[in-house]
């Protein structure tokens, strides 16, 4: 059920009235819970076991922490819960990527799947999500019990559990707890917040997919002009899908009574990759580096230690992303600019100017992009060459054909600085509810206006 359809406007109106109508912390934890269940049933009723499944993984497994006797009790019972926890995921996500990498080496000629069953919807969130709840429960770092009501509605919340934001226990929690309580909800701000995402996915993500889906699929011969704008034009898409439905999220958690993390604060205006990482998929950013990076040892123990840990973290992060090597080649390719760009704060501190550094962090962040759109190094390689070796032909003609693609950049670009939730709260404090009111009507007739038909699913879906 996509946050773009009407059947999840129409689910959502359902839950909203009973969310509203049964006012108490159980009863709205139990409306959380079994409405989740049915939204992420929706996609496959046959799957909803994976999640329930590892729930249960981890509510044993935290019960088993809270109740050793000793540290090394708990030690075990912990070490057991993780890797319990990530069967599920590796089986279903990475089975058949282990089988062709070593069949390649064995049998070249064998078939490069082992099995051909679908990805559990929203699974690496899932997993992560209850690792978070795992480690910090360890760790001491959330106080909390092991309930399993809970742990369900930490994991099942509809508007988190398939593509995030990646929460965390202590943050969110206690907002559960509170949900009984008389307070003020900020309808205005979420419904505004939703409205934003909604236009970023139809009017700009699904539009770009067009002439993006055609360029690397590589089924029809299409020009120099077409691979630099599916270049750029990916760069954005994935930003507009991926935003668009953390924007979209968090706006529905608002109105239901909950706060979520930010995940994104306008990553491309970044002046480094290091900052672009602050800035994009915070969530995720924030997770490989409390759960992977600083246990590796972080930065301590020397350069070449951090190094290590920074090459381990990122292509962890790449292969989290999906079962590629494409994945992992953009996880590295990201994890030498992180390593070069801590080496230049050390001593070789580039002289060029804020905004040409930033101009230059685009160009590597959309570079890079190409081999995590790309289906294969194939793929990569005739994208990445495509402007120098595909014709250009009648360069006029190219632009009049891709005006509104062409438009649909311009106008990200003046507007994407101003793209962060701090702007949208300050908006709506400021301007009369009448006006922030009419601002989210019209951005989501425009949303349906210019989308109309062309609703796809999120890209953030498949992983």
């Amino acid at each position: 059920m996509l946050f773009n359809s009407l059947s999840f406007l129409l689910f959502f109106a359902v839950y909203f009235i009973l969310h509203r109508l049964f006012a108490g912390t159980a009863q709205r934890t139990l409306i959380a819970i079994l409405g989740s269940a049915f939204f992420y049933a929706w996609w496959n009723p046959a799957f909803i076991w994976v999640p329930v499944l590892l729930i249960l993984i981890a509510w044993a497994g935290c019960r088993a922490i809270l109740a050793a006797r000793d540290a090394a009790g708990k030690k075990r019972a912990f070490v057991v819960t993780v890797v319990v926890l990530l069967v599920p995921l590796v089986f279903f996500k990475y089975t058949n990527f282990i089988y062709a990498t070593v069949i390649g080496f064995v049998s070249p000629d064998a078939p490069r799947a082992l099995m051909s069953v679908p990805l559990p919807l929203g699974i690496s969130f899932i997993s992560f999500t209850l690792l978070a709840y795992v480690v910090d429960l360890y760790t001491g770092k959330y106080k909390g019990t092991a309930g399993l009501a809970d742990l369900s509605v930490y994991t099942m919340f509809f508007p988190h559990s398939i593509a995030g934001p990646i929460l965390r226990p202590c943050e969110f929690l206690p907002q559960v707890k509170r949900w009984g309580e008389t307070r003020r909800v900020p309808l205005a701000l979420g419904s505004l917040l939703f409205a934003i995402g909604l236009l970023k996915k139809l009017a700009f993500a699904d539009q770009l997919a067009i002439l993006v889906d055609k360029v690397y699929s590589g089924t029809v011969p299409v020009g120099g002009f077409d691979y630099l704008l599916a270049i750029y034009g990916f760069s954005l898409q994935i930003y507009c899908d991926f935003s668009g439905y953390s924007d979209m999220a968090i706006g529905l958690a608002l109105i239901l009574g909950i706060r979520f993390p930010r995940n994104f604060n306008a990553p491309y205006t970044s002046a480094s990759v290091v900052e672009f990482w602050r800035r994009w998929h915070i969530t995720l950013s924030r997770w490989i580096r409390d759960y992977i990076y600083i246990p590796l040892g972080g930065n301590r123990g020397g350069s070449m230690r951090a190094s290590r840990n920074i090459l381990i973290t990122m292509g962890v992060a790449g292969l989290w992303h999906g079962a590629s090597w494409t994945f992992v080649a953009w996880g590295l390719v990201h994890a030498f600019a992180i390593m070069w760009s801590h080496a230049r704060g050390r001593g070789m501190s580039s002289s060029l100017p804020a905004w040409l550094r930033t101009v230059a962090t685009f160009h590597f962040v959309t570079l890079a992009w190409i081999l995590f759109r790309s289906r294969d190094m194939e793929t990569a390689a005739r994208v990445a060459s495509g402007p120098f070796v595909a014709p250009w032909g009648d360069l006029a003609g190219a632009v009049s054909d891709h005006l509104f693609p062409l438009a649909l950049l311009a106008v990200f670009l003046v507007w994407h600085r101003f793209d962060t939730h701090a702007r949208m709260r300050l908006l709506v404090s400021r301007l009369p509810a009448a006006v922030v009111w009419a601002i989210t009507a019209f951005a989501l007739l425009l949303a349906v206006t210019v989308g109309t038909g062309s609703s796809s699913q999120f890209i953030y879906f498949e992983f």
